[in-house]
């Protein structure tokens, strides 16, 4: 695993099986938002298009040891809220998943993912610890979002109510980062970020966000 600070900002290149301890290093984050690879076929793609793009070789994690080192990891380093982009088609699994690790369910809006031309429903499972709520009319602002959009107003009131209750930059993590929207979204609102990636070409250009002013 290798570890970069930039600014206030840290990313790993690592896999999540290894965890994210020293990404951490006893920090721990006030929102956790990801979209990590869905099921089984999925893992497997990546593990592929990890390969073709970079050329190293990747054991697929089956899909429970995937999920369960997910939230293990949620579990572990998510003080407040855990926001989870994912398919529908798990979304019972996500939602025990995510009760078992001691977060509260706050609702499921649907956002669009892919082209137009292939529009595909993904839900935003919204958990909080208990004590945490998330603003009135959240939800219905993500609502049918896309994108960096669906991130941008994800993050934004989340930070604005931390911030009603004394927490400044608060810490945003992503432990499958990908290629940066969740980074986009701290330096925007002006947070500290934490992300790991497996995809080192992926995880470029994450860097490359971080090392832009937004």
């Amino acid at each position: 695993m290798t570890i970069k600070t930039i600014g206030a900002h840290r990313i790993q290149h690592g896999d999540i099986q290894n965890g994210i301890d020293e990404l951490m290093s006893g920090v721990k984050a006030d929102i956790l938002y990801s979209d990590p690879p869905w099921g089984g076929g999925n893992l497997k793609y990546w593990a592929t298009y990890n390969k073709k793009t970079t050329g190293a070789e990747t054991v697929p994690m089956e899909f429970e040891a995937f999920i369960g080192k997910f939230f293990g990891i949620a579990e572990s380093y998510a003080l407040k809220y855990l926001l989870v982009e994912y398919g529908q088609r798990w979304r019972d699994t996500i939602q025990a998943r995510a009760t078992g690790a001691g977060f509260v369910p706050h609702g499921i809006p649907e956002t669009i993912y892919g082209a137009t031309s292939q529009r595909l429903r993904l839900d935003l499972h919204l958990f909080a610890r208990p004590g945490f709520f998330y603003p009135a009319g959240y939800a219905e602002e993500i609502q049918g979002t896309k994108g960096y959009d669906t991130v941008r107003k994800s993050v934004g009131p989340l930070v604005a109510s931390l911030a009603a209750v004394g927490v400044a930059e608060p810490v945003i993590l992503d432990p499958c980062c990908g290629m940066g929207y969740t980074a986009k979204a701290a330096l925007e609102f002006g947070c500290r970020f934490r992300g790991n990636e497996l995809n080192a070409a992926r995880l470029a250009k994450t860097e490359a966000r971080l090392r832009t002013k937004p």
